[in-house]
């Protein structure tokens, strides 16, 4: 149809609402409509549950529209949790002079069914608890206004589904990779997986590669696979006990798994990275300088952002300006001679290793190292981050200087930290007892977390940051203690989605550790007391304020153990 024409029809159309209801679907319970006479808008908040359109089998989450034709069928169960819904019946007619076929073609928006999940969900909620106080007002000029919102709501849903923006074919990829990423030591089944992302195996498959470039499936292994990685690089766990712990019930297929995966056995692949030797010590080529070592003649070689360091003896006074690596050396028993601390007016050390940082000289802050502090303590060691690029050539002419990824992992970290104090078989044993803890506290967890999601949220400004595994908490909470991820949260690069306060509702989530920023604000902020707000007003939420600075700021092992801590006490309180 020429475009002229279709904006004709649009021009030419007129709204018509004929009925507005709202109300709760109970858990299990039915809503069930057959041979619609007219179109009828579903806009659902709340549990999941799943829906059968037209013949259509689809599972649907938390804060969906429905659009069902005149002719339609469909039925709504709800799921564990209540449903609240508001249904409008609409008609969309010609008016007056206007042609009488209204949108002959047959995929137009509003002669099309389709399920759609809304970029901003609580904003779509708005508008139809509007439309209902003003249906519910009777004739006249309210529902001449409930007749206006509708087809706001309408144009705004049309818009997202035509670009495919927050629907099913644009955000299935992130769910069920979120899903994976929380739930790959289960068994999973492709069909599972499809039903979750509410569209059939094929589809998923195709959208998953497109996006991910490799299908559903392999996405499980290549999960399980780093897992095991992780388990024989640093635990003393059977191949059995590796194997039952990644999701392989048989030992003997995850060993041909992992050896097709790897190229060699797991035992050859432990004994290998035991050894150091091999493949598995190269550090040539690594993108960006991620941070490795080598032996060499002299003596182990630390490959850093900037070069490399041999270590022809242990450095003693070690001056760090970040303080996770204070942290570090704490943990191996070495007291750094100075380092970073956090504030702004007054500087101190984190409350959790602050007593035994009392000989440690102040360095400034992280952003703003003290150079002069520095320059006196005359260290025989440097260790900084990215972040102290424009001060690189400075620090290294007071002496030799390592320069990490400030967010590379904070065991790899670790490992080089014993290569650098001849505390190597310390470092081994701390990431060890860090992978058993974690490994018998997810498993202690998973009862009590069924059916739950705990988020990660952290109210700044004007918006709430809601983090993902990408980032390095996130990481702790999602992959190490394996707690559910809420489906809003996809498994991506970005560290956090940043939405606003009246969005929150949309993350879903049963358990919330609160980012504070009390502590050092003296007084949470008014985004804070926002959240606060809207989570203790549904009571179903269990909220856990934790402190942002040590959360956030703190990555090494001794602050790294003590959010598990903090993790265990409040969830199985």
């Amino acid at each position: 149809m020429p475009l002229q024409e279709q904006a004709s029809l649009w021009s030419d159309t007129t709204i018509k609402t004929l009925d507005v209801r709202s109300g709760t679907l109970p858990p299990g319970g039915v809503m069930s409509e057959t041979g619609l006479t007219a179109n009828l808008l579903l806009l659902a908040g709340g549990g999941e549950g799943g829906l059968v359109m037209n013949g259509e089998v689809c599972h649907v989450r938390a804060s969906f529209a429905c659009h069902a034709v005149k002719g339609s069928a469909f039925t709504l169960t709800a799921g564990s949790e209540n449903i609240h819904y508001t249904v409008i019946i609409y008609k969309a007619i010609p008016m007056t002079g206007a042609a009488h076929v209204l949108f002959p073609q047959r995929n137009h928006p509003l002669r099309t069914s389709f399920v759609h999940y809304p970029v901003l969900p609580a904003e779509l909620h708005q508008a139809a608890d509007k439309i209902v106080a003003k249906w519910s007002r009777g004739e006249g000029l309210e529902r001449f206004h409930a007749n206006a919102l509708l087809q706001g709501v309408l144009y705004e849903l049309i818009m997202e589904h035509e670009r495919g923006r927050g629907g099913a074919e644009s955000d299935m990829v992130d769910v069920v990779a979120a899903y994976i990423a929380g739930h790959y030591r289960q068994e999973l089944k492709l069909k599972e997986l499809a039903a979750l992302a509410g569209c059939g195996a094929r589809q998923l498959q195709r959208r998953f590669k497109q996006e991910k470039l490799l299908g559903p499936m392999e996405y499980v292994i290549q999960l399980r696979m780093e897992s095991a990685e992780r388990m024989l690089r640093h635990t003393d766990a059977t191949i059995g006990e590796i194997a039952e712990r990644t999701g392989y019930h048989d030992m003997y297929y995850f060993s041909r798994a992992f050896k097709k995966y790897y190229g060699v056995p797991p035992q050859r692949y432990r004994r290998t990275a035991a050894s150091g030797t091999g493949a598995l010590s190269a550090c040539s080529g690594l993108p960006d300088r991620l941070a490795c070592s080598y032996e060499s003649l002299q003596g182990p070689v630390i490959c850093h952002m900037r070069g490399e360091y041999c270590v022809t003896a242990s450095p003693r006074r070690i001056a760090v300006l970040d303080v996770q690596y204070a942290d570090h050396l704490l943990a191996l028993e070495m007291l750094p001679a100075g380092s970073v601390g956090l504030g702004s007016a007054a500087l101190n050390f984190p409350p959790y290793i602050r007593d035994r940082l009392k000989a440690t000289e102040m360095l400034g802050t992280y952003e703003y190292p003290d150079l002069q502090a520095v320059e006196r303590l005359q260290p025989d060691l440097i260790i900084c981050t990215e972040v102290h690029d424009q001060h690189y050539e400075r620090l290294r002419r007071i002496a030799p200087t390592i320069m990490f990824k400030r967010n590379e992992s904070w065991q790899r970290i670790l490992s080089l930290f014993g290569e650098l104090t001849g505390k190597r078989g310390e470092a081994e044993r701390i990431i060890t007892d860090y992978i058993r803890r974690t490994a018998l506290l997810s498993e202690e967890l998973a009862p009590v977390l069924a059916g739950k999601s705990v988020a990660l949220i952290r109210p700044r400004e004007s918006v709430v940051r809601v983090h993902t595994a990408s980032h390095r908490t996130g990481a702790v909470l999602y992959r190490d203690l394996g707690l559910p991820a809420p489906l809003f949260v996809a498994d991506t690069s970005d560290t956090a989605y940043h939405i606003s306060v009246d969005r929150l509702p949309a993350v879903h989530a049963n358990h919330y550790f609160l980012l504070s920023n009390e502590m050092m604000q003296e007084g949470i902020s008014v985004t804070e007391q926002s959240v606060w707000g809207m989570l203790d007003a549904d009571g179903r939420e269990h909220i856990y304020p934790v402190d942002a600075a040590t959360w956030i700021g703190c990555y090494g092992p001794t602050g790294i153990n003590y959010i598990v801590d903090q993790v265990a006490r409040a969830l199985l309180a």
